[in-house]
């Protein structure tokens, strides 16, 4: 019987575009990264998460303010009342991710 548990706090999802198509959702070119290195980062304020997609991989991340990914501190120029939670439901009633067990 295959295990089917899912760990916790790992997203299961997977982006069915590419990366660069999660632009348009705001998310940013990630730091430090080679051009052929397709990946992005979304902070959301909102309980201090980080979105990060790549073409094969899509997952969640507490916001570290260490990581030299994204920009220092939780301190988002614009105001938005979503939580990650609420942009990950947006991105797949857009079909932009799908479950990993699809």
């Amino acid at each position: 019987m295959q295990n089917t548990r899912r760990k916790e706090g790992k997203v299961m999802l997977k982006p069915t575009v590419k990366a660069s198509e999660f632009k348009k959702y705001g998310f940013k070119r990630c730091k430090g990264t080679l051009k052929e290195s397709e990946c992005y980062y979304l902070c959301v304020a909102r309980g201090k998460k980080m979105l990060f997609v790549s073409n094969v991989c899509f997952c969640v991340n507490d916001w570290e303010e260490n990581d030299p990914r994204i920009h220092k501190k939780a301190n988002c120029r614009y105001k938005d009342a979503r939580t990650a939670l609420d942009i990950v439901y947006e991105l797949i009633k857009a079909d932009m991710l799908k479950s990993e067990w699809e």
